[in-house]
């Protein structure tokens, strides 16, 4: 992916994100501050954290239990959604609408991981995501399907069929659990990147680095995870890695591929900035935290740089779904009772300021 230099916004593209970078000022003001996460970090208890969640945006996700507030805020992401795809244009909308049906993309694969592992009906429900109510989906009839071939089946007759089928095709030829979610993951980013390519050229200017700064993400960690942790061939691993790249291309993956350690693909990457932040990694989920940190920093300069356009937006949906998923680590560290210091090291957005 070739990513263009942004260049200032013009008078057309003023007057058209004119009601959208208003509506940002509101959502970037909800962000949460250092001084709210140094209190949230120093809270010792689910009760003192509710206290300070109270007090912020997150208020109307906030449960009596840890597990409702959990369940409650992996869903709060489509509202943000919603509100910057009414602000933008018809062209536009279409990307952040895509872009968003990542929540319905995590609820397929809690569905089919359930069904792989024998979990129940209930087991699985209480793991799904409230999700935009227009990602309509036999839930009911899902859930009670008897089979990962039975969800499939049903999911054949939804707007998603022209997934499933490459899900399908995927598990045939690799009927294991991540093999199912490499699959779904390989269709989602391919259709992200299409959308990215209709876009107006200075929309597609905006959001090519953030979608870019993704895909690399995704395709390191399955790579990290087929390689170390899996002990897939290169062949395997490489087949399964999302067909379209971001800043890391074909041969560069191809070459990662060949390693079988971390140390030893540190040595063999040499674009920046992997390159520092894999050397710095001493276990695939140290490199992890180290690729979603990279992401929120390139989302927190775009939301300072790509003002009145689309990559404003988009910034803001990248940091508000990495603010909640700290906010999340924030609150099961002090369920199981890990350390502040244990806690802080799992966390993205909160360290970028």
């Amino acid at each position: 992916m070739r990513l263009a230099v942004l260049r200032p916004a013009s008078p057309l593209a003023l007057g058209v994100y004119a009601f959208l970078h208003g509506r940002l000022g509101a959502l970037k003001g909800q962000l949460l501050t250092d001084r709210f996460w140094k209190a949230l970090l120093d809270a010792r208890s689910f009760a003192e954290q509710r206290q300070l969640l109270l007090q912020t945006s997150y208020a109307p996700w906030v449960g009596t239990t840890v597990d409702a507030t959990v369940r409650a805020l992996q869903g709060a992401l489509y509202r943000a959604v919603n509100v910057v795809e009414r602000s933008v244009p018809p062209e536009a909308g279409s990307f952040v609408r895509m872009w968003g049906r990542r929540d319905l993309l995590r609820n397929l694969k809690t569905i089919l991981k359930g069904k792989a592992l024998g979990q129940s009906e209930e087991e699985i429900d209480a793991q799904l995501l409230d999700v935009d109510p227009s990602h309509v989906l036999p839930l009911t009839a899902l859930l009670r399907a008897p089979s990962v071939e039975a969800v499939l089946d049903l999911l054949e007759h939804t707007q998603l069929a022209h997934w499933i089928r490459e899900a399908r095709r995927i598990h045939e030829r690799d009927p294991t659990l991540f093999g199912l979610e490499a699959a779904l993951d390989r269709r989602y980013y391919s259709e992200l990147r299409d959308r990215v390519e209709r876009l107006k050229p200075r929309d597609r200017q905006a959001v090519e680095a953030l979608v870019a700064d993704e895909i690399d993400q995704v395709n390191l960690m399955w790579l990290f995870r087929y390689r170390v942790n899996y002990r897939l061939s290169p062949g395997e691993t490489y087949y399964l890695l999302i067909p379209v790249m971001g800043r890391l291309g074909a041969e560069e993956l191809k070459r990662l591929a060949r390693q079988q350690t971390l140390e030893a693909m540190a040595k063999e990457l040499t674009r920046e900035p992997f390159a520092s932040l894999l050397r710095r990694s001493q276990t695939v989920r140290h490199a992890e935290i180290e690729l979603l940190r990279n992401r929120a920093r390139g989302a927190a300069r775009a939301l300072r740089e790509a003002a009145f356009s689309l990559g404003e937006g988009l910034a803001l949906l990248v940091l508000q779904e990495m603010e909640t998923r700290d906010v999340i680590a924030a609150l099961e560290g002090v369920r199981f009772g890990n350390s502040r210091e244990d806690i802080e090291e799992q966390l993205a957005v909160a360290h970028v300021r």
